[in-house]
């Protein structure tokens, strides 16, 4: 007897493991990032052609170690539809679970940081600029000067 989900269902537990591959592939990405660029290109190598036999392979007819090596070799515009996306796919769960690129900085709220400016000297420049009579070109000049000759600690 077949157990039926639904569809909900099977993106729960799509969503568990890949949060459990990730935490299981941990040990993997620290010998990778401890590795030199040859030990990294043939691990990623090895781990694509595993892959793709993996995703190309059906019941009926399994994918040979030696079909996945030629699709390796081919460029993008060689490769069949499906070769490409099983390069493809398999390429972005190597960099997800293994490379684990640099940019997983902690998330902003997505707010921006007002920073205040007291109203009195706004007002003040404001009138100044105004009653110079600056045209958009020599005010901007004005800007860049300021800029030019202020630091900050």
């Amino acid at each position: 007897m077949k157990a039926v989900i639904t569809t909900t269902q099977l993106f729960y537990a799509l969503g568990q493991a890949e949060r459990l591959t990730r935490v299981a592939t941990l040990q993997a990405h620290k010998d990778y990032t401890k590795s030199t660029p040859e030990q990294q290109a043939q691990l990623m190598h090895d781990c694509l052609a595993q892959f793709i036999m993996g995703y190309l392979s059906t019941e009926k007819k399994p994918f040979t170690k030696e079909s996945a090596e030629r699709i390796l070799s081919q460029s993008r515009d060689d490769r069949t539809k499906d070769a490409q996306e099983a390069y493809y796919k398999g390429y972005s769960k190597f960099r997800y679970h293994i490379i684990r690129p640099e940019a997983e900085l902690p998330e902003s709220s997505g707010r921006q940081v007002k920073v205040a400016v007291p109203k009195a000297l706004v007002n003040s420049l404001v009138d100044e600029i105004v009653s110079a009579g600056l045209t958009k070109a020599q005010f901007d000049a004005l800007i860049t000067k300021v800029r030019d000759s202020v630091t900050f600690k």
